[in-house]
């Protein structure tokens, strides 16, 4: 999930960067909703989260990891743009995503 993950989000940020010319940090308001939303839904769609009760747990999973992360990330280092910052944060994102949904999968349901 965190490779998928990873790829597909820069991927969409990279395509709005390019098509719509949006730069980092000045366009991080129309930049991080979508990327936010957008990847998160897809990777989460991609790796089998079809039911929507699961697809909006992954996606919101992943979209709040995503964001905490880059919050603390932005926080220790003070770096905002580049490479480096969203592979590490988006790579741990989509591992702690997938990690915590394993996690929920293997714990014994209660029987109705």
């Amino acid at each position: 999930m965190a490779l998928i993950y990873v790829v597909t989000s820069l991927a969409v940020e990279a395509a709005l960067m390019i098509v719509g010319r949006l730069k980092v940090p000045q366009h991080n308001a129309i930049l991080a909703p979508v990327v936010l939303t957008i990847p998160p839904l897809l990777v989460a769609w991609i790796c089998g989260y079809c039911r929507p009760k699961e697809l909006i747990f992954m996606a919101g999973l992943l979209s709040v990891l995503t964001l905490v992360l880059t919050v603390i990330f932005g926080r220790l280092t003070g770096i905002s743009t580049g490479m480096i910052e969203p592979i590490l944060v988006r790579t741990l994102a989509g591992f702690l995503a997938g990690t915590i949904a394993v996690w929920r999968m293997d714990r014994p349901r209660p029987s109705p």
